[in-house]
C-alpha cells in the first residue's frame, strides 16, 4: 500500500468515525442534555437541540482532511504501522463530536461522555509502551509515561478551574462551567504535560477569533436596546420588559455565550495529529529558552 493510499484509507475510516455521533447524541436521554436542576414539568421548559445529518457531513469531511493531512505527511507517526495510536485516536471521534455539538447547541458538556472519553483515554497509556510516545525516550522508567499524562490532567484541570474561579469572583456570574474544566483534565490525559500547553494555546488563541466579534455584536446590540429604550414612549416600562425577557431567556440560547468545549477539542485533536509537527517547534523555541533558564 503506498503513502497516498493509505492516509486515504485512514481519511475514510475517520470519516466514517463521525456517524456513530449522530445516533449517540440523538438517542442519549434528555436529562444528559440539559443542567443538573432540570425539570421536564417546569413551565416554558427548553427541550434540548440534536443533531442533524448535516452536522455530521461537516465533521466528517474536517476529520477526513485531518487525518489524511497527518498520515500523509508524518506517515511514521500516523499510519497502519502504528495501529495502537491509530485505534485510540479513531475512537475518541464520536466522543468529541458528541461534546462540540452538545456545547454548542445546549451549552453542556455530558459528563458520560467525558467519562467514556476518559476511559478511552486509557488506550493511549498503552500507546506509549506499545508506539512509543515521542516526548519521552523509551529508556525513560515506565512510570514517566503515566506521570506525564496525570500530571497534565491534574494541571490542566486544576488551572481552569482557578482562572473560572477567579473570573467569577471578578464578573460576579459563572464565566467558565465545570463541563470545561472535567474536558481539560480528559484533554491533558491525552496529551501529556507539554500537550497541554499547545492545546491551550490553540483554544484560546482559536477561541479569540470569535469573541470579538462576539464582544462587538454585543457593544452593538447593547447600544440598540438603550437607543429603544429612550426613543421608547414609557423607557421604564420598555427597560423593565427587555429585563424580564433576558431573566427568561434559557441560558442556552444566551446570545454573549462562547462555548469554550470545542476549542479545546481543536487543540486536543489537532496536537494528537500532529505531535511531530509541535516536538518540532517545542524543540526549536521552547527548549533553548529552558535550557538556559
Amino acid at each position: 500500500m503506498t503513502q497516498t493510499t493509505e492516509a486515504l484509507v485512514l481519511a475514510l475510516i475517520a470519516a466514517v468515525m463521525a456517524v456513530p455521533a449522530f445516533f449517540i447524541f440523538n438517542k442519549m436521554p434528555e436529562a444528559w442534555l440539559q443542567d443538573y436542576d432540570f425539570d421536564p414539568n417546569a413551565e416554558n421548559v427548553r427541550l434540548s437541540k440534536r443533531l442533524k445529518p448535516f452536522h455530521i457531513a461537516i465533521f466528517a469531511v474536517v476529520y477526513a482532511v485531518l487525518v489524511f493531512v497527518s498520515s500523509y505527511f508524518y506517515p511514521d507517526f500516523m499510519s497502519f504501522s502504528k495501529l495502537m495510536r491509530v485505534v485510540a485516536l479513531l475512537l475518541l471521534l464520536p466522543g468529541f463530536t458528541v461534546i462540540v455539538m452538545s456545547d454548542v447547541l445546549n451549552r453542556i458538556i455530558p459528563d458520560h461522555i467525558i467519562i467514556l472519553n476518559i476511559a478511552l483515554s486509557a488506550l493511549y497509556f498503552v500507546t506509549d509502551f506499545v508506539n512509543g510516545n515521542i516526548w519521552i525516550e523509551a529508556s525513560k522508567s515506565w512510570y514517566y509515561f503515566i506521570i506525564n499524562r496525570l500530571l497534565g490532567a491534574l494541571i490542566g484541570a486544576g488551572i481552569l478551574f482557578l482562572i473560572g474561579f477567579l473570573s467569577s469572583v471578578i464578573a460576579k456570574t459563572e464565566a467558565m462551567g465545570m463541563g470545561d474544566v472535567k474536558l481539560l483534565f480528559l484533554c491533558g490525559l491525552l496529551t501529556g504535560v507539554r500537550g497541554l500547553i499547545a492545546v491551550v494555546f490553540i483554544a484560546f488563541i482559536s477561541a479569540a477569533f470569535f469573541a470579538v466579534p462576539l464582544l462587538i455584536r454585543k457593544r452593538l446590540r447593547i447600544a440598540a436596546e438603550e437607543k429603544a429604550i429612550r426613543e421608547s414612549p414609557d423607557p421604564a416600562l420598555a427597560r423593565k420588559k427587555l429585563l424580564k425577557k433576558k431573566r427568561e431567556m434559557h441560558f442556552a440560547d444566551d446570545p454573549d455565550y462562547l462555548a469554550f468545549g470545542p476549542f479545546l477539542v481543536l487543540g486536543t485533536v489537532l496536537f494528537l495529529l500532529y505531535e511531530p509537527f509541535f516536538l518540532d517547534l517545542f524543540q526549536r523555541y521552547v527548549s533553548p529558552i529552558i535550557s538556559n533558564v
